[in-house]
């Protein structure tokens, strides 16, 4: 029965994403049961085990429980099955995995979490919703009947019941060898769609939820001893480049804008995709802009990370979580404290969702304004504050703070479900028209907020670093899921305090955003040896490394190139005389920074 269920949770993400396959949904059907069925196994010996061990105690005592022990059971364990099921294939359309410890991050925050969910396709999830209840109740009304028959009890039943629950050890363990089923059981095809398919859903999510993240990086990181692996990692890196003499001012305030979900793929400029970003565009083309910046993950948490701590994002993990590594993290907010700056973040939502507030505040912020600072009519998202209000509440909060200070705002309009204000008529009414349309009003509200920045007296002693925490699907064809188009968000630098020569000036190099901390410091003349995970600007040989669910993905210049943990897959863009070095060097990377998370 439970293997039914699982099955019949199988065919429900393969129909929901048919158009992902190259094969007809039967045969991807057929493929990814066999290729799952061990973990479908384990998957339904953890559901039988609780069940054994009722009937094994129903023996020992030779009286029958109440019928709702069991029932109560069954009831929880198919009601999870069911609940995973459905939310794992919106999860692989929004984030590209299935659930995994980043949803029990957002879990907590159940309206953020409910809201992240708006652009879900419902019609399809309600219909598939209703065709799986029946199916469901009627493999539980089976069970029912068979677990409440009357039994005879005696040792040899009992014996039975005992050597049962001993072969459905087995088969919950994976076999009798000494190592355990894991997901790579399942793990098959170059192509990581099928691969989560094969992935039993309940058992991988019985995974994350039982395992602490300390457990969740095994041998399999390790590709050299400990200290070659710092030595390779050292070599990626030229400390001789040049540094980017930025501001005229030797201590001059910073704003960073922190734009929600902007891909690179939205702009003109950036990409010539889209025309979604027009005032980006222009300021971009009159500033320091940089061409090629790749966001070092794809959630907001490890955007915020990566722009403030200079710290990449990992696979699996999200370092935000841990209270005690925050503390350990260096950062823009703790350098510039040191030098009398004041500190302030400024968001339009909740601040502790996601472990953001508390973050900060080790980070040596001041200050933290978020929804609950807002005035109630301001308040006119579903997340919180449109982007017109944040703004106008950053340059109220930057006026009530004494100089130098330092600002981080957060923009959150352009986030599921993309309920903004506007309504633009000339777009296209495609799949992509809702982010596109809140791009568009999230472009305008930044555009009127720099120009309102320009008429404040702290304007001519003030850089701005505009960049996107992380990039976004907008519908840009053939190419990989994890590829380098998913990452590549816009960067820009403007203000009074930028130098003259910046302005109009292009970085064709590739950069990750976690070099925002080491520009800022190296144009104040301040140490910036704390944030040793990007190459320099100037570098013509840099690489940008960006961490997805159990995978990685680092471009440079001439190539580019994605791994997949699970299946020790990849793809590789570039000369092919480059393909091990680069492969060795991203392995390195992965290697260095698991080990680096660990130990803080």
């Amino acid at each position: 029965m439970f293997l039914a269920a699982f099955e019949a949770i199988r065919l429900y993400f393969i129909l929901y994403h048919f158009k992902l396959y190259s094969e007809s949904p039967f045969m991807v059907f057929l493929q990814t049961a066999f290729k799952g069925f061990r973990l479908d196994l384990s998957a339904s010996a953890y559901c039988l085990m609780p069940i054994f061990l009722v009937v094994l105690l129903e023996n020992v005592f030779g009286k029958k429980s109440n019928k709702w022990v069991l029932r109560s059971i069954l009831i929880l364990e198919f009601v999870l099955i069911f609940a995973i099921g459905i939310s794992d294939p919106e999860l692989y359309a929004q984030w590209g995995n299935k659930f995994n410890n980043q949803v029990l991050v957002y879990i907590s925050h159940p309206k953020e979490m409910a809201l992240s969910a708006g652009s879900a396709n419902w019609v399809k999830t309600i219909l598939f919703v209703l065709l799986l209840l029946p199916f469901f109740y009627f493999l539980l009304h089976k069970l029912f009947k068979v677990l409440e028959k009357d039994i005879a009890f005696s040792w040899q039943y009992g014996l039975v019941t005992l050597l049962t629950l001993g072969v459905n050890f087995i088969f919950l363990r994976g076999g009798l060898g000494v190592a355990t089923i894991s997901q790579a059981s399942a793990i098959y095809a170059p192509k990581q769609v099928y691969n989560a398919t094969a992935i039993n859903s309940f058992w991988n999510a019985l995974y994350y939820i039982v395992n602490d993240t300390r457990t969740l990086y095994g041998d399999e990181y390790i590709v050299v001893d400990q200290a070659e692996a710092k030595r390779l990692f050292d070599s990626q890196f030229n400390p001789t480049q040049g540094v980017l003499e930025l501001s005229t001012q030797s201590k001059p305030n910073v704003l960073v804008v922190v734009l929600e979900s902007f891909t690179a793929f939205a702009s003109q400029y950036y990409s010539g995709a889209n025309n979604c970003t027009p005032n980006l565009d222009q300021l971009s083309a009159e500033n320091l802009s940089f061409m090629k910046c790749y966001a070092s993950g794809d959630r907001t948490e490890k955007g915020v990370l990566a722009i403030n701590s200079g710290y990449p994002a990992q696979p699996v993990s999200s370092l935000i979580v841990f209270p005690d590594k925050v503390n350990a993290l260096p950062g823009l907010g703790k350098v510039l404290k040191g030098q009398g700056y004041y500190n302030t973040f400024v968001y339009g939502g909740d601040a502790e969702f996601a472990s953001m507030k508390s973050y900060f505040l080790m980070q040596g912020f001041d200050k933290v304004v978020d929804k609950k600072d807002f005035d109630l009519a301001s308040l006119n998202s579903k997340w919180g504050a449109h982007d017109a209000e944040l703004y106008s509440k950053t340059i109220e909060s930057i006026n009530a703070a004494k100089q130098p200070f330092y600002t981080m705002a957060l923009s959150l309009s352009s986030h599921e479900p993309f309920d903004v204000p506007y309504t633009a008529n000339d777009l296209k009414k495609d799949d992509w028209y809702r982010f596109k349309n809140s791009i568009l009003y999230a472009d305008k509200s930044l555009g009127d907020f720099i120009a309102n920045c320009k008429k404040q007296p702290w304007y001519a002693n003030t850089l701005i670093v505009v960049v996107a925490d992380h990039g976004h699907d907008i519908g840009v064809e053939n190419v990989h899921y994890f590829g380098k188009e998913k990452y590549q968000i816009p960067m820009f630098i403007l203000g009074g305090a930028l130098k003259e020569e910046f302005k109009g000036r292009k970085i064709e190099n590739v950069v990750s955003q976690t070099i925002i901390p080491s520009l800022i410091l190296q144009s104040m003349h301040l140490p910036f040896n704390d944030f040793r995970w990007q190459t320099n600007a100037l570098d013509s040989n840099g690489f940008a490394q960006y961490h997805y669910n159990n995978g990685f993905g680092r471009v440079t210049n001439h190539s580019e190139f994605i791994y997949d943990n699970n299946g020790l897959s990849f793809d590789f863009t570039g000369l092919k005389s480059e393909e091990a070095k680069v492969k060795n060097q991203g392995r390195i990377f992965q290697q260095v920074l698991i080990d680096d998370f660990l130990k803080k």
